[in-house]
């Protein structure tokens, strides 16, 4: 088994279940040649592929998975389907030719999503070890991680948390720089109606093209009181260099347990 999956799966104290999507739509450019043939949700992370560790870490609260596919759809629902078909995994899926980020992957997502459950979504190329507190509104925020986690230090997105609260997020105009304090992607959102209404109105006014970070989780966290959950047990693979990092990370870990 997956050293993730025995150290860190999520539950809810109260019990809750949610809807739980996971974003995986995209292309992977910055993969290549990684993903020429397989979806970024199926790269090969120690001994188990990155969609096996996201299922692992949520499978415990879900109540609908749903995974939003896109390139590589074919393969990816077809290995879901027969590793997990205890779990019922809904698919979302969208044409190659239509792709225009996660935004728009989370509009097409959240027409499966249950407005009775709370709503957990999350990237495909952030493996988290953190315990994740699932019983509040809450963003994941990355901070500086120690060896041998692999964050990226050039966010796009950066989090302004005041007293543990989520009150803003601007855009990064130093990606130059090495800066912590980004969104990771990983939002926690208890009203599904307020979040579907948000994003089927931006996709309206972006002309389908809602930006998921400033569009829809800004304008989400305006509205509910969004707690900030700091997150640095992580391994992002989003570049072949950080790839690289989480392989060989992994692959000690799991010699070593």
């Amino acid at each position: 088994m997956g050293i993730m999956v025995k150290r860190s799966p999520s539950f809810s104290i109260t019990g809750k279940k949610f809807n739980v999507i996971i974003l995986a739509a995209g292309v992977g450019a910055r993969l290549k040649p990684e993903t020429d043939f397989v979806p970024k949700p199926l790269i090969e992370l120690g001994k188990q592929r990155a969609i096996d560790y996201l299922i692992q870490k949520y499978q415990y609260i879900s109540e609908r998975l749903i995974i939003a596919t896109g390139y590589g759809a074919d393969i990816l629902e077809y290995y879901v389907r027969g590793k997990y078909s205890a779990l019922n995994p809904i698919f979302s899926r969208e044409d190659v030719s239509e792709l225009a980020g996660p935004g728009r992957s989370l509009v097409y997502a959240l027409d499966h999503a249950s407005s009775k459950l709370p709503t957990l979504i999350t990237f495909c190329d952030y493996i988290m070890e953190d315990y994740i507190s699932v019983d509040h509104d809450a963003l994941g925020i990355s901070q500086r991680p120690k060896p041998p986690y692999v964050v990226d230090p050039h966010p796009k997105g950066l989090a302004v948390v005041e007293d543990g609260i989520v009150v803003n997020l601007v855009e990064n105009k130093h990606l130059d720089r090495t800066i912590y304090g980004g969104f990771t992607g990983l939002a926690i959102c208890h009203n599904t109606t307020l979040l579907k209404s948000i994003a089927y109105t931006k996709a309206l006014e972006t002309g389908f093209k809602p930006d998921y970070t400033f569009d829809i989780i800004k304008t989400y966290i305006s509205r509910i009181k969004t707690i900030a959950l700091p997150l640095s047990r992580m391994f992002e693979f989003g570049t072949p260099i950080m790839l690289k990092k989480v392989r060989e990370s992994l692959g000690e870990q799991v010699a070593g347990d």
